[in-house]
């Protein structure tokens, strides 16, 4: 359906993977996938999309575990969210493949991957190969990043889903668990950056009509993504209950999903091109926010997603989990 050929750089999780399922419905060429430390251990992510990819039947596809810390800072995975595993709600075979040997940041390091690369998780494995390779911005077309919050989101005013420890501030998840590695990456040289914010993110959620339309396509794929979906941690609970129907209401971000669907569909999102700083200072700063900064900017022109049309975004969700049965 499309020639997309991309890496893709992740820490699965439910939401990650339901965006391995999504791209791998519409015809995205993924080569290669590299896992990182975030909503669980990295162990935990590369076991994940392991399974994800017996599934559906990709165990060709090498995995790469990552980075299993931040460069400076301490892990923050939520197993309040995502479940002890990462995956709860999902019922997948046993992996028969195993990860490839080489690090992520070692293979990364070859430039042996796509000009594409979409991120979904803390940066610390491109901030490792930025490191360890100058050339690695060259060869890098778009790197599409889900990260950050440019501006309030709407449910609760914050910027960002995370109170940053020692700070009254917020920040994004990927970029406030590692926000030195976000400030290296945005700097490195890297000229076409897409980020899709945790405010659009937040706006773009799962509930009990999605959980049903899912249900009615009756592929073994859209049941699985449907299981995952409604598996919903007590936080989530707590965070989007303004946002439910009813008290067992389903409600969640499926965040990740949200920059594959950009990768595939471009034309259904509007953006806005704006200069941007990683802030990686103490507290009282609030290390990861990201920040609009005319005049100390990491990057200069951060092509930042500023909306969607969410109901076209679920009916491509949709429409290519249903397309066939994977």
């Amino acid at each position: 359906m499309n020639n997309l050929q991309i890496h893709y750089d992740c820490d699965p999780g439910q939401d990650d993977a339901v965006a391995l399922l999504y791209a791998f419905g519409c015809g995205v060429d993924i080569k290669s996938i590299s896992t990182v430390g975030g909503n669980v251990d990295v162990q935990k992510c590369t076991r994940n999309a392991l399974q994800i990819l017996e599934f559906i039947d990709q165990k060709n596809i090498p995995i790469y575990t990552g980075a299993a810390a931040p460069l400076k800072r301490l892990s923050q995975p939520l197993p309040n969210v995502f479940g002890e595993c990462g995956m709860a709600g999902a019922q997948l075979p046993e992996p028969t493949a195993m990860a490839q040997p080489k690090q992520a940041d070692e293979f990364l390091t070859t430039l042996e991957i796509p000009n594409i690369l979409v991120a979904t998780g803390p940066l610390t494995n491109l901030a490792l190969t930025i490191r360890k390779n100058n050339r690695f911005y060259s060869h890098i077309d778009h790197l599409i990043i889900m990260g950050g919050c440019v501006y309030p989101e709407h449910i609760h005013g914050n910027l960002g889903n995370i109170q940053v420890k020692g700070s009254d501030e917020w920040a994004e998840y990927n970029f406030a668990v590692d926000p030195e590695a976000a400030q290296m990456v945005f700097s490195s040289g890297i000229e076409n950056i897409s980020i899709i914010p945790v405010e659009v993110t937040r706006k773009v959620l799962f509930n009990h009509k999605i959980e049903s339309r899912l249900r009615a396509v009756g592929t073994k794929t859209a049941i699985l993504v449907a299981n995952i979906l409604a598996t919903v941690g007590a936080e989530d609970r707590i965070d989007y209950a303004s946002e439910m129907e009813f008290d067992t209401d389903p409600v969640r971000a499926i965040h990740d999903v949200v920059a594959m669907v950009y990768l595939t569909n471009p034309e259904i999102f509007e953006s806005k091109s704006l200069p941007i700083r990683i802030e990686t200072r103490d507290p009282p700063y609030a290390a990861g926010q990201t920040i609009i900064d005319e005049i100390n900017y990491d990057h200069k022109n951060v092509n930042v997603i500023m909306n969607v049309n969410k109901e076209e975004l679920f009916d491509k969700l949709i429409e290519f989990l249903g397309i066939n049965d994977l």
